[in-house]
């Protein structure tokens, strides 16, 4: 039996061998059927109250509303030009999502006891496995044909439409589209070259989603492109389920019975695919799936989303370097050892240029919220300035995941012979070049159209976003107490270990907002206020970066002191300041 191997057979039972399948699944059942009804009862109950709670009171009441009036009437034209781009937009982004939740996850993941144990035994797979995709292809159901509900009570409240066919139209495609996903969630799953794929292909996707959202926005203004939805509704199954609603909503889709036929045989053989997929699929994932839901579902109650984030990339598969990747480690280092941290970043930057993408497509939002906040008063500006600010952070988070990796393993710096505060100051180098020079290539549309201190504004904004990202980066973890505080603090625990890890982005972005958006005080000319923000916003990256410096001093020192007993809070603490190097403390 050969359960290491990275492809399996379908079963794990030798020819000839004695086949197990059967007396193990009986004897499991009889184990797990003592709690299974209590167990059932309660993701019954918890499902009900979320339904009900939550989502029927929603439904409920847009259904009375659909009874006495139409309250979208008003809109309906407007809904009616962009349902076409809409619907395939959001048809995208559903089989994005569930197809990007197999790099990490996938419909099959079964626990980290059946994983480990149970596929070990002479067993035939698919009877263990089968369960289990089922289940993911039972849940994705739901959720698309709540979905499908939900747009269906929007739709007839435009009064587009007759609610009892638009229902039919809006659940039946979104069933198939939820299907269809998870199947080819499943072929992710099991082939590493699909997955290498899907992550290569991700950028193009989102770009035409986004694309997709802005077409749409665009016809509900009136600027419709009828060529292109034609295009789009009949380039695949996102289309060809977008198409029965939009012949319910009373517009012209004369063929869209064969739409609909296109997409049941699709989503039929994409199931039948996924059947035999889910015998092959390799125990080294399985195994490495049970272990990544496991942390992050450990991440999720204990409030931190970075443990979060690792767990999820630690189920991913390693993949092969592309000919970028190849052209970049061939770069030398620089002669100058103060340069390494610096080069370091700048290879981690081209290595990923998928996080240089996403920094791009930040700044250009966090600029359109900026600049629309400079042509309002009141509480909307501060709001759109507290989101161009929020999306400036994201921007520059997406530069800092080499500061991270050193905060989170303090033995991935012990080879500088610098201090590791030092080192962890050095990281802020690169990310500011970057937002800077991007966030002022983009202002200069902004300064010709009119706001002449938009570049002055990217060169206060880029240190303030970077001091918040290092220090979100180097904060130590949420103490013991504050975890089994839930009772003592009226169950606000949660809520401060929440706090504890968001410090840095809440003091960033929170100062930001009003340094950019408040009032600067009267005396002060007009054509010096700029000025005065610059200096005052540089004053606060200064103050945050001190902060960062002393927690990287206090991570290596509890680091040090967790790993080398012998080592005191004070003999720590002044080895520290002495300028002892990185390589003595660890």
């Amino acid at each position: 039996m050969n359960t290491m191997t990275s492809r399996t057979s379908t079963t794990n039972v030798r020819p000839g061998g004695v086949d197990r399948t059967a007396e193990t699944r009986a004897w499991l059942r009889a184990r797990r059927g003592a709690g299974r009804a209590r167990r059932f009862g309660y993701v019954a109950y918890v499902v009900l109250v979320l339904l009900l709670g939550w989502y029927g009171l929603f439904a409920i009441g847009l259904l009375q509303e659909l009874g006495h009036r139409r309250p979208l009437t008003e809109h309906a034209e407007a809904i009616a030009r962009m349902l076409p781009s809409g619907l395939v937009c959001l048809a995208l982004a559903g089989l994005l999502v569930t197809v990007r939740d197999a790099l990490w996850r996938g419909p099959v993941t079964p626990p980290r006891p059946d994983v480990d144990w149970l596929l070990a035994l002479p067993v035939r797979r698919r009877p263990v496995l089968l369960p289990w995709f089922i289940l993911s292809a039972g849940v994705w159901t739901l959720a698309a044909l709540l979905i499908g509900f939900v747009g269906a009570l929007l739709i007839a409240s435009a009064d587009l439409g007759d609610i009892g066919a638009l229902t039919l139209a809006c659940l039946g495609p979104a069933a198939c589209l939820a299907l269809l996903a998870v199947a080819a969630a499943a072929v992710v799953e099991r082939s590493r070259r699909a997955a290498d794929r899907l992550h290569r292909a991700t950028p193009i996707l989102l770009l035409v989603g986004l694309l997709s959202a802005v077409q749409a926005g665009l016809a509900a203004q009136g600027h419709r492109a009828r060529m292109l939805e034609a295009v789009e509704l009949w380039s695949g199954p996102w289309g060809w389920a977008a198409q029965p609603v939009l012949a319910a909503a009373g517009q012209d889709v004369p063929l869209w019975p064969a739409a609909l036929v296109l997409l049941l045989a699709a989503t039929a053989a994409a199931l039948a695919h996924a059947g035999k997929a889910v015998a092959e699929l390799p125990t080294t994932v399985l195994r490495s799936r049970a272990r990544a839901s496991g942390g992050v579902l450990a991440g999720i109650l204990a409030g931190d989303l970075r443990s979060v984030r690792l767990a999820m990339t630690g189920g991913l598969e390693a993949r092969g370097r592309g000919r970028v990747e190849r052209w970049v480690a061939r770069l030398a280092p620089p002669r100058s050892p103060r340069l390494l941290v610096a080069w370091r970043d700048t290879v981690a930057l081209l290595m990923a240029p998928r996080r240089a993408g996403l920094m791009l497509l930040l700044l250009a939002l966090a600029g359109a919220a900026a600049s629309a906040s400079a042509g309002i008063r009141g509480g909307m500006a501060h709001l759109a300035a507290a989101a161009a600010a929020l999306l400036g952070y994201f921007a520059a988070s997406a530069l800092l995941e080499p500061a991270r990796l050193d905060a989170d393993d303090t033995r991935r710096t012990a080879w500088s012979p610098r201090p590791y505060e030092r080192i962890a100051l050095a990281h802020a180098l690169v990310p500011t070049l970057a937002l800077v020079a991007t966030g002022g290539l983009l202002a200069v549309p902004l300064a010709l159209a009119g706001l002449p201190s938009a570049p002055l504004v990217v060169l206060a904004a880029a240190p303030v976003l970077v001091a918040a990202g290092l220090l979100s980066a180097y904060r130590s973890p949420v103490p013991a107490w504050v975890l089994y505080s839930g009772p003592l603090l009226a169950d606000t625990g949660p809520i401060i270990s929440m706090l504890w890890y968001a410090v840095g982005p809440l003091t960033g972005v929170t100062a930001l907002t009003l340094l950019l958006s408040g009032p600067l005080p009267t005396e002060l000319p007009p054509a010096a206020a700029p000025w005065a923000r610059l200096a005052i916003c540089w004053l606060l990256a200064a103050l945050m970066l001190r902060w960062t410096v002393g927690r990287a001093r206090k991570l290596v020192r509890d680091e040090c002191r967790s790993t080398f007993p012998k080592y005191t809070s004070a003999s720590a603490g002044s080895t520290s300041r002495s300028g002892r190097t990185n390589q003595d403390l660890i």
